[in-house]
């Protein structure tokens, strides 16, 4: 046989080869992907299982409310943590919580919306997170909170007072007068309440400690009391466990009442000193597990 002629047996042989083999392998292909579109794609009724979940009770919450959190965490651990925070509308963190999950995976957590914290009126978010090693899981949900006021955040019975953009809401009763506003000054520790006094009267005020406070060491300390800028020594200071119960006696006239002690209003605050302790345990915790050190073993 020539050269030519085997090489025309050859391309004829190779052809049907060819032509055998291209549709076993087109519906080879189609078989797959059939069956792949039906594993990756839910049928009809199916629901799909988050990883991780959040919700409220309620999507919108009036100021003396408690919003009660829920969530579950997929192939988890009894016992392990979950970190929940909320951010108000302007993203500042006003609450964080560590949060235990029972054996089910499951979470619950109660929120009260009268906080002082709470002061700004919109919608809030809660983000949970779960994991560490075996990747970090995480969601959020959000409800809504009434526009932010004095009047809607502090009841007719509390003095809303101010220490730049957050509001604290301190509980009052006056006699011979009226409350036209209060403030918190930080470098001075002290307290200001502002009066409009028709007559002689007294106004008591039940200070929460974490607000003001006057300590010497781990003791009480007294309070000082200034009437218009006058010094006072005949007024009641009685500390109780988380507040201290002023009484101040005015004469008509009277004008500002600064109650002073030697603590004030964390500068930095009571949730971002709990953020630095949440951070400090969870790198004692990863250390822990993975041996990492931050100093060098010679």
């Amino acid at each position: 046989m020539s050269t030519h002629k085997e090489y025309a047996l050859i391309a004829i042989l190779a052809t049907v080869a060819v032509l055998g083999i291209i549709p076993a392998f087109a519906q080879t292909s189609a078989d797959m992907n059939s069956t792949d579109s039906s594993q990756s794609t839910p049928g009809t009724g199916s629901q799909q299982i988050l990883p991780i979940a959040v919700s409220t009770d309620k999507n919108v919450y009036d100021r003396q409310s408690i919003v009660i959190v829920t969530g579950h965490v997929q192939n988890s651990i009894a016992g392990q943590a979950v970190t929940m925070k909320v951010s108000d509308p302007t993203g500042k963190i006003v609450q964080v919580n560590q949060l235990t999950l029972d054996n089910n995976g499951d979470f619950q957590d109660k929120i009260n919306t009268s906080s002082p914290l709470w002061s700004s009126g919109g919608t809030y978010t809660i983000s949970v997170q779960a994991g560490a090693q075996q990747g970090l899981l995480s969601t959020t949900t959000q409800f809504t909170l009434p526009g932010g006021s004095s009047e809607t955040s502090c009841t007719p019975q509390q003095i809303p007072a101010t220490i730049g953009s957050e509001l604290y809401c301190i509980d009052y009763s006056i006699d011979g007068g009226t409350v036209s506003g209060a403030m918190i000054s930080q470098a001075s520790k002290t307290l200001v309440v502002n009066i409009q006094a028709d007559s002689d009267g007294q106004i008591t005020l039940n200070i929460p400690r974490s607000v003001l406070d006057a300590k010497s060491g781990t003791n009480d300390a007294p309070l000082a009391v200034l009437i218009d800028g006058e010094q006072i020594q005949q007024f009641t200071d009685t500390p109780t466990a988380d507040t201290r119960d002023v009484i101040v006696p005015f004469q008509a006239g009277s004008e500002k009442i600064e109650i002073i002690g030697t603590q004030i209003v964390p500068e930095f605050g009571p949730i971002a000193a709990l953020v630095l302790a949440i951070a400090i345990i969870s790198i004692i915790a990863v250390s822990a597990k993975t041996g990492l050190r931050f100093m060098p073993k010679y």
